[in-house]
């Protein structure tokens, strides 16, 4: 079976793919080769298939080899639909739409595409919580006046006669009142504690205090999603496996900072604007066109 030199990018060679190839041994131990029927009749195992295009299929052999694209006349397209009906499925979308289809078998079964992680990091910072809500109290004080007017009659007093005359009398009340004005428990996500952390106008010293609150009696919150993106990180592919734009090949870097800002956020009691501007760059990188 004749294969194409597949050149990923233009620094790439042997040298370089060895390391990382044999990284995604250590994350798919038991990964089984993908066995595919040629258009000459016989059966060639392939250990990873990275994704489908409109040409062909790109492959590597082996952990250590170069990957390649092996153009779709070169297998039995009829035996491809009936033994891996998946397969031929991404072989169908990426020829109608011209555009490239995730495949992810073999070595790479445990490795995200570019679509996969926006679509895991939004999926973790989603992800809907009920929380402990610290406990706040309002007390009210209320004072209620009355008055009235009396008209006193005249009375005779040692012969003399006091002409009639009013009074007003005077009668307070106060009461005192206490009431919890925070719910129990809420239901929140990830990304909303981290929008609330990235604002800068319009917060209140007790609203970022009552933040923090939130997170010290429920450090699960971001913690959690913490170790949701240290996954994503672990799953990413080789950055010759990703396009030559900057987002993509900084994407390591940049789960790592939202990584350690999270973690700081949920363990300190200040924000100061290094972090918010790294919470911010991430909830974009989230939402980023390249990852969708």
């Amino acid at each position: 079976m004749q294969v194409l030199q597949l050149n990923l990018h233009p620094m790439i060679t042997r040298r370089h793919l060895r390391p990382a190839l044999l990284a995604l041994i250590a994350s798919a131990l038991q990964a089984e080769d993908v066995k595919l029927t040629g258009s000459n009749g016989r059966t060639v195992e392939f250990a990873g298939i990275w994704e489908a295009r409109p040409e062909g299929l790109v492959v590597v052999t082996s952990a250590e080899s170069a990957p390649v694209i092996v153009t779709w006349d070169k297998f039995d397209l009829a035996k491809l639909k009936a033994e891996q009906p998946a397969l031929d499925a991404a072989r169908q979308r990426a020829v109608f739409l011209r555009s490239t289809q995730p495949v992810n078998l073999g070595l790479f079964a445990e490795i995200l595409t570019a679509t996969q992680v926006g679509s895991e990091i939004r999926r973790v910072l989603d992800v809907p919580s009920t929380v402990k809500v610290p406990v706040a109290f309002r007390t009210t004080t209320e004072t209620t006046v009355r008055s009235s007017v009396v008209l006193v009659q005249p009375t005779v007093l040692d012969g003399l006669i006091l002409p009639s005359f009013t009074s007003v009398n005077h009668r307070s009340k106060t009461e005192t009142e206490t009431r919890q004005i925070t719910p129990d428990e809420l239901t929140t996500t990830p990304r909303r504690i981290l929008q609330q952390f990235s604002r800068t106008d319009g917060v209140l010293a007790s609203e970022r205090r009552a933040l923090f609150e939130l997170n010290k009696m429920n450090p699960k919150l971001l913690e959690e999603a913490a170790q949701g993106i240290e996954r994503i990180r672990a799953s990413l592919p080789p950055k010759h496996f990703l396009a030559n734009d900057p987002t993509l090949q900084t994407l390591a870097h940049r789960l790592t900072e939202a990584i350690d800002t999270m973690r700081s956020l949920s363990s300190g009691q200040t924000v100061d604007r290094a972090q918010q501007d790294r919470v911010r760059d991430f909830l974009t990188l989230a939402d980023h066109p390249i990852l969708r």
